[in-house]
C-alpha cells in the first residue's frame, strides 16, 4: 500500500478503504465515488473530475468532485479544449500536466483562461485512458495553488492510480453494457407480439411483456390487480407445476398445455413453459409464453401466435437482430446497441431473411408485427 511522507494510520486506512471500494465498483457513481475519496486522501486536491463518452475531445458525461469546501464559484472541467493540441500531438499518452502542454503550446494559457478565468488553482494532472487511438476517459486533477510540485510519494501513488482505474473503468464499461443489452432484450420482448413472462416458483411475475399483460388483462377478473397472474390462470398452473415438479418441466426442458377459461369455455389459452437451472424445481426461474386459443376475433392475439414459431426458427442472437429491424432501426444503430461489428449484423440479417423466407425489411416488419 502507497505511504504518504509519515501518514497517520486514519489517512493509510482510509486510502485502503477507497482502494477496495474502487476495485469493487460496478457502476460509475461507485466508482467515481471511491475515486474521489482516494485522490482527496493522497494529494493536494483542489477538485478533481473523470470525463468519459468522449467524442472529439468533448466529453459528453462527467463526474465532479469539489475538495476545497471554501471554493463555492469553482468552475466544473466539461471540455478538453486546452489539452486538445497536446493530445493531437502526444496519441495515447498516459498522463500529462498543464505544465507540459504550455511548455509546448504559447496558447495554451489563453484558452485556459477563457475556460475559467481565475482558477484557485495552478496546476492540473490529466490521466488519459484509451481504446487503442481512441480517448475513452480522462481523470483531471486540479492541485492547490500553494502546492508548487507533487512529491516522489505523490507521482508514486498517481502511478498506481492508473492501472487500478483503467481497469475498474474496463470493468464497470463491460457492466454497463451488459445491462443495456439486457435492457435492450426486455424492451424488444415488450415490443414483440409475443406473450412472454418470468415467473418464479411461486408464479410471481418478475417481467410480463406488453401482449402478455394484454392476455392476462382478459383473463383477470375486475378484483384482480394488474401485474399478477390471473386466477384463472395461476391456479391450474398452480397444479401442473406441482405434479411436474421433478418430471416433465424440470430445469432446462420445456412443456405445454392448453387451459380453458372458467366462465368462457370456448375462450382457450395454451400455455408453454420452460425452466432455467436453479437449486430446486421450485427455486427455479419460469419462462412462460401465452397463445391464445379460440380469439379469432382478437388481431393482436394472432399476430402472437404467428410470431411464436417464426422466432422459434431463430437462435436467440438473431431473435434480437429482427426484432430490432422490425422496430425501424439500421444496421449501423444495431450494431452499437447490441455491442457487434456491422458486418456481424449483416450476416445475421441476411441468415434471417433466409430463414423466414423474406426478401427486405419491410417484409420482416410485417411479418413480425
Amino acid at each position: 500500500m502507497l505511504m504518504l511522507d509519515a501518514p497517520p494510520s486514519a489517512r493509510a486506512d482510509g486510502l485502503a478503504s477507497a482502494r477496495a471500494a474502487l476495485v469493487k465498483a460496478l457502476d460509475m457513481a461507485s466508482l467515481w465515488q471511491a475515486c474521489a475519496a482516494l485522490i482527496n486522501a493522497a494529494l493536494p486536491c483542489h477538485s478533481c473530475s473523470l470525463l468519459f463518452d468522449i467524442d472529439g475531445y468533448q466529453p459528453l458525461q462527467g463526474r465532479h468532485h469539489l475538495a476545497t469546501a471554501g471554493d463555492d464559484g469553482a468552475r466544473l472541467v466539461t471540455s478538453l479544449e486546452v489539452a486538445a493540441p497536446y493530445l493531437d500531438a502526444n496519441p495515447r499518452i498516459r498522463w500529462y500536466t498543464f505544465s507540459q502542454i504550455a511548455s509546448q503550446d504559447a496558447l495554451a494559457p489563453e484558452r485556459l483562461k477563457a475556460q475559467n478565468p481565475a482558477p484557485a488553482w495552478r496546476e492540473f494532472i490529466h490521466l488519459a485512458f484509451w481504446d487503442g487511438t481512441r480517448l475513452e476517459a480522462v481523470l483531471s486533477i486540479r492541485i492547490l495553488t500553494a502546492h508548487t510540485e507533487l512529491s516522489d510519494a505523490e507521482l508514486a501513488f498517481l502511478a498506481e492510480l492508473y492501472p487500478l482505474l483503467d481497469a475498474s473503468l474496463q470493468r464497470v464499461r463491460m457492466l454497463e453494457s451488459d445491462r443495456l443489452r439486457h435492457k435492450a432484450v426486455e424492451d424488444l420482448l415488450y415490443e414483440l407480439p409475443l406473450a412472454a413472462l418470468l415467473v418464479d416458483g411461486n408464479l410471481a411475475p418478475s417481467y410480463m411483456s406488453r401482449e402478455a399483460k394484454r392476455i392476462c388483462r382478459r383473463w383477470s377478473a375486475d378484483t384482480e390487480r394488474d401485474g399478477y397472474l390471473p386466477r384463472a390462470i395461476e391456479a391450474p398452473l398452480r397444479r401442473w407445476m406441482e405434479g411436474a415438479a421433478g418430471t416433465a418441466a424440470a430445469p432446462g426442458q420445456r412443456a405445454s398445455f392448453i387451459l380453458a377459461h372458467p366462465q368462457r369455455p370456448a375462450q382457450t389459452l395454451r400455455v408453454e413453459i420452460s425452466s432455467a437451472p436453479g437449486n430446486s424445481f421450485r427455486h427455479a426461474q419460469h419462462l412462460l409464453v401465452l397463445a391464445a386459443d379460440g380469439d379469432t376475433d382478437d388481431v393482436a392475439g394472432a399476430a402472437a401466435a404467428r410470431a411464436l414459431p417464426l422466432l422459434k426458427c431463430l437462435s436467440p442472437s438473431e431473435r434480437k437482430v429482427a426484432g430490432l429491424v422490425a422496430s425501424g432501426l439500421r444496421n449501423d444503430a444495431i450494431a452499437e446497441r447490441l455491442c457487434r461489428s456491422r458486418k456481424t449484423i449483416e450476416s445475421q440479417i441476411s441468415s434471417i431473411f433466409r430463414k423466414l423466407n423474406v426478401s427486405n425489411r419491410t417484409q420482416l416488419a410485417r411479418l413480425l408485427n
